[in-house]
């Protein structure tokens, strides 16, 4: 067993890379036909070097399909290794990089979007006093659904926040999560008007610095919400009875990482933070890389199941639960909202799935599985009628793999949220563009997306909507039931001000109307 750990792992150290190689990346689609083979792809995953070959897809049964991008300077020794071992598979991409230059652009022409959309929304406005019209201008119309369907800096998306914080702070309060390795702000936005009773519900994307695709629909909600609160009748609802906060990038190192050079696969495909480099043996040599996967790295079953302790890992877990200041910031953020966070969303690309607690092993599952599979149903149901597409729903080891360290589970379990999902967006699991998703599906997937939130969002607003209706029935039998049954209540509270403080009990009985203490007699 030792020797073919230690072979799978020395296939990728035969050749060193070119870091300055971005053509020739080529994506296999392999498939483990036997237990054997799955094994062996399993510890590849779990130990390769990211710079060599990253799982895009991990494997998890016998006759799934894994898909792997590969280095150029290894597709060779890949290749034949699959050969060998005898896998079946096939090059689903040939060339990574002109797959990213055609469906994602050039870096000059994302660059100029950004430098577009700041000077839209810095020098148009000028330094007069229609500074605030102007700015407000802009919101209702540059960052509308026309503006959708693109990729900005983070840089763009936080000027685009406090923006909507600063010009609708009646509705829209800008929130400051933590501070990332390299000293960017996480920052999100505060929906909806806050009092104590009302449920939270938080969403967020991008803790995955290369799922572009959830950074966009997380945007795309924001933008909903700010543009259609006068007209939506369920986005007034919405912010009538519910607190909705969404941070659209939770990664923000990561993700501008992967802008910075869009067309190289080494850059655009990173995965995780970009915290300092970490060292350990991997059985031939000691290896250090930057990063650590955050969705590993949350105290559920720290390091359980698929994760990986070699740093050079895309899944590495860190070297201990909330060892990262993004996941740590996260964590401490949810728990300030205990008791009042109804619902938590995160959203990930890609394979269609709406996954649900918990995912560290199949068969195991949380006290209020029936409720959470209900609404999961529900939502796949909601978000298939928009435009047909099909999504799975289920738990990790049920319907992809099993997992430990993610945020939802974690979330499920210490904060005992009723609704913890973690939502996995275009394209399907099939299929073999994977993170590279075409511009024009950019929308309909956050259109898509949305509706299937919607249900969320809907039970928990009608839930807090019903409990104030039933509140408010609960008063009105109370006043209706509320007299003295002694006669001599108020000379009693004449001569003891504080008897019906220190006597609350009997004076719920004998003189509530007189104590004023009518909301707390039982019905």
């Amino acid at each position: 067993m030792i020797l073919r750990v230690i072979l799978v792992i020395t296939f990728w150290s035969a050749t060193c890379h070119s870091a300055d190689n971005a053509s020739g990346f080529k994506v296999f689609r392999v498939l483990p036909t036997t237990n054997q083979q799955l094994l062996q792809m399993i510890r590849l995953f779990e130990t390769a070097d990211t710079d060599r070959a990253d799982f895009w897809h991990a494997p998890s049964v016998v006759n799934g399909t894994v898909d792997i991008m590969v280095a150029p300077e290894h597709t060779d020794q890949f290749q034949g290794y699959l050969e060998k071992h005898g896998y079946t598979f096939q090059v689903a991409i040939e060339d990574l990089q002109k797959l990213l230059i055609e469906k994602e652009g050039n870096l000059s022409t994302h660059i100029t979007d950004d430098d577009v959309f700041l000077k839209r929304l810095h020098d148009d406005v000028g330094f007069h006093s229609r500074l605030r019209l102007v700015i407000l201008s802009i919101l209702k119309t540059e960052v509308k659904l026309s503006r959708m369907g693109e990729y900005y800096s983070y840089s763009v998306i936080s000027t685009w926040l406090q923006r909507i914080a600063e010009n609708m702070p009646d509705i829209a309060q800008l929130i400051k999560v933590g501070t990332t390795v390299e000293g960017r702000d996480i920052l999100g936005l505060k929906f909806g008007k806050d009092t104590p009773d009302k449920k939270v519900v938080v969403i967020d994307a991008g803790i995955h610095a290369r799922e572009w695709a959830a950074i966009h629909t997380a945007s795309y909600f924001i933008n909903l919400i700010v543009n259609s609160r006068e007209t939506d009748p369920q986005i007034q609802n919405y912010l009538d009875n519910i607190v909705l906060y969404i941070i659209p990038v939770l990664n923000p190192d990561g993700y501008e990482y992967t802008r910075t050079d869009k067309t190289n696969p080494r850059a655009r495909m990173w995965r995780k933070s970009r915290s300092p480099k970490a060292c350990a043996f991997d059985g031939v040599r000691n290896s250090c890389c930057m990063g650590v996967d955050l969705n590993r790295n949350f105290d559920f079953r720290f390091s359980e199941i698929g994760a990986s302790r070699y740093p050079c890992s895309e899944i590495y877990h860190g070297p201990s639960a909330f060892s990262e200041p993004e996941s740590n910031a996260y964590a401490q953020f949810l728990t300030s909202l205990k008791g009042r966070l109804e619902a938590y969303i995160t959203l990930h690309s890609y394979s269609q799935l709406w996954i649900y607690s918990y995912s560290h092993r199949k068969f195991t599952y949380a006290p209020d599985i029936e409720e959470t599979r209900r609404v999961a149903a529900k939502a796949v149901q909601e978000l298939g009628r928009m435009y047909g597409t099909k999504y799975r729903h289920g738990t990790g080891p049920e319907i992809i793999y099993a997992f430990s360290g993610g945020s939802t589970d974690w979330a499920k379990e210490t904060l005992k949220i009723k609704y913890s999902y973690t939502i996995e967006l275009r394209p399907g699991y099939e299929e073999w563009n994977g993170f590279v998703l075409d511009k024009n599906q950019l929308v309909p997937t956050a259109k898509e997306t949305w509706a299937g939130v919607t249900v969320v969002l809907d039970e928990v607003a009608n839930q807090w909507k019903s409990s104030r209706i039933r509140e408010s029935e609960l008063n009105r039998i109370r006043e209706e039931k509320c007299a003295d049954r002694l006669a001599g209540c108020a000379y009693w509270l004449q001569s003891s001000p504080n008897v019906c403080r220190v006597s609350q009990s009997t004076m719920i009985r004998d003189c509530a109307k007189t104590c004023n203490l009518c909301h707390m007699i039982a019905v």
